[in-house]
């Protein structure tokens, strides 16, 4: 008799929970009915896929193993069921898409409300996460794409990687009160003598002379701070801290439009070597569901839009170079020295 899909959920359900009659409540079903399913699967196999205990139930290694399995199957299933109810007019069905905090804050979450406001019947589910987190929900296809800085995943044989047609430039800010702001701009040396909080993983590309340059600052430090100092997940906890507290961030502007608008945050400067290059990753050979296509055209478009302001911003609030702290001065005829004042 063939498999059910039915049947691979109730395995999954009992790995899940580790136990017959929690499972059996979840799936909403009788404990029997649910042991007589998993004791016919195991008929079938010739051996057992759980070990049982007076604790509950665990799988063996066969059970494992069909687990993986199972998931597998149902994601597929599940692939195609979001695909026959989307086809068309996209009527009804879902998409997921995942991306860093930046891309997330910047031009992800616009795009999602932007894309649900053409299907209000598709949902989205946005996952704000590190690369390495997002490239294994990718994996196990509990994403659809997601947006990342594209250095870091060149070399994966089983990824397609689009390019985005922008780069974002990285700036370093702090609050409007920090030490820092009076002395704008600031090299990367000065920026990093503080705490530096980030809510995601650095890119190897840009982490390398970053690092360098936090050794360069130290020695002017007495107790060399770890860098980061603070790392979540999340620019919201990263604003309060900066709004709270002498740390430093960098990001790319059209993160923080609204609290440099507001006066919160000033822009203390930047590097040639500072800026993030974004692109949608895939699995190769997995067919697009067209709720899928459509919303990453909205997050393409989002993008471009994110691209122009943050343009807008730093033309703003970029900070403007230093005067001198003393006049340029000429020599009398003399000999002596004068001030060259000027008009200013």
């Amino acid at each position: 008799m063939p498999l059910e899909l039915q049947q691979l959920r109730q395995v999954i359900a009992l790995a899940e929970h580790g136990s017959f009659v929690r499972a059996a409540a979840v799936l909403h079903i009788s404990q029997p009915a649910l042991s007589r399913s998993i004791q016919n699967l195991e008929r079938r196999f010739g051996s057992e896929l759980f070990v049982r205990t007076s604790s509950g139930a665990a799988p063996t290694d066969l059970g494992r193993l069909y687990i993986e399995r199972a998931r597998d199957v149902l994601r597929l299933a599940d692939e195609l069921d979001r695909e026959a109810v989307t086809h068309g007019a996209l009527g009804a069905g879902r998409v997921a898409v995942g991306g860093g905090p930046y891309p997330a804050e910047s031009f992800l979450g616009p795009a999602a409300v932007r894309f649900v406001d053409q299907y209000p019947k598709v949902s989205v589910h946005l996952h704000a996460r590190d690369w390495d987190g997002l490239l294994r929900e990718l994996r196990s296809r509990e994403l659809d794409f997601f947006v990342a800085e594209t250095s870091t995943l060149q070399r994966e044989p089983d990824l397609e990687i689009v390019p985005m047609a922008s780069a974002h430039a990285v700036h370093f800010v702090a609050r409007s009160g920090h030490p820092l702001a009076a002395r704008r701009p600031v090299g990367v040396e000065e920026a990093l003598a503080y705490p530096f909080v980030t809510p995601s993983r650095i890119p190897p590309r840009v982490l390398d002379p970053m690092m360098a340059a936090h050794r360069a600052s130290a020695p002017r430090l007495r107790d060399a701070r770890p860098f980061p100092a603070i790392h979540c997940n999340g620019l919201a906890p990263v604003k309060q801290m900066l709004a709270n507290s002498n740390a430093v961030t960098a990001t790319i502007l059209s993160c923080i439009a609204a609290e440099l608008g507001r006066g919160e945050f000033v822009v203390l400067g930047s590097a040639p070597w500072l800026h993030l290059h974004y692109g949608i990753v895939s699995l190769k050979g997995r067919p697009w569901t067209q709720a899928a296509e459509a919303l990453r055209e909205f997050v393409l478009l989002a993008e471009r839009q994110a691209a122009a302001e943050e343009t807008l911003l730093l033309e703003r609030f970029q900070p403007r170079a230093r005067r001198a702290s003393s006049r340029a001065r000429k020599v009398r005829p003399g000999g002596g020295l004068t001030d060259d004042r000027g008009d200013d």
